[in-house]
């Protein structure tokens, strides 16, 4: 997927993050740049085939600026030094839920979903969710996403420890309702980052979405004009 010379550049980057050594070494950046760039190309074309939604969307729409937002954070290193794609309608910086690559040394994983919604857009997905249970439960058993995730993710953090205002313990979806982020992940070595065959794998792993990531954009979508082709994978 990318080059010794890119891993390379990375690693020398978490060692002199600072504007000085960046400016020096904007040649090397714009090389791994590049060939981000292109993996990024390869991954949407497989993408496109299968999800109409993304049929707009342009490989540049799909890479995360190098540069971190520090102005409220006590860590004001300027640079992010993790490789990371987002395959969205409207591209990476829209409000819907897509696809998702993340090659750190700290943590490789690659999946997809609704991240930290705001409070509007929750409580579209949480409604239909509660409307549509039937479909959504049967989305969440689809054979490819459940040998490929398993479920959704629930982690403690982005679940509240109380139903939702308007819903009960006894509901059956309740354990979805309670999610305040709508995402599945599996885990990658961020070695995989230098094997050639790491770009059919990633395309593999995140096809499997489709479904999920359908039903949250639908929910999204909702009241807004119907200007992105949404149907529903599963069933065709």
């Amino acid at each position: 997927m990318l080059s010794k010379e890119s891993i390379k550049f990375l690693e020398n980057l978490r060692d002199n993050n600072h504007k000085d050594w960046f400016s020096a070494n904007r040649t090397r950046y714009e090389y791994y740049k590049t060939e981000l760039l292109q993996a990024a190309r390869q991954i949407l074309k497989a993408l496109q085939q299968a999800d109409p939604s993304l049929a707009d969307v342009k490989p540049h729409q799909c890479l995360f600026r190098i540069n971190r937002d520090i102005r409220f954070s006590p860590d004001k290193r300027p640079y992010k030094t993790h490789v990371s794609l987002g395959f969205a309608p409207g591209g990476r910086k829209g409000d819907l839920a897509g696809y998702y690559v993340h090659f750190d040394p700290e943590e490789s994983f690659v999946g997809g979903g609704l991240y930290m919604p705001m409070s509007e857009p929750l409580k579209k997905v949480r409604t239909d969710i509660d409307l549509y249970w039937d479909e959504f439960t049967e989305i969440l058993h689809q054979p490819d996403f459940v040998q490929m995730y398993g479920d959704l993710d629930f982690d403690p953090h982005f679940t509240l420890s109380r139903p939702p205002k308007g819903y009960t313990y006894d509901h059956p979806a309740i354990r979805y309702l309670k999610l305040k982020s709508f995402t599945a992940t599996r885990p990658l070595r961020y070695s995989q980052l230098t094997e050639p065959a790491t770009i059919e794998l990633l395309i593999q792993h995140l096809l499997p979405l489709r479904p999920l990531l359908h039903f949250l954009n639908r929910a999204l979508q909702a009241d807004d004009e119907p200007n992105i082709i949404l149907k529903p994978f599963y069933k065709s």
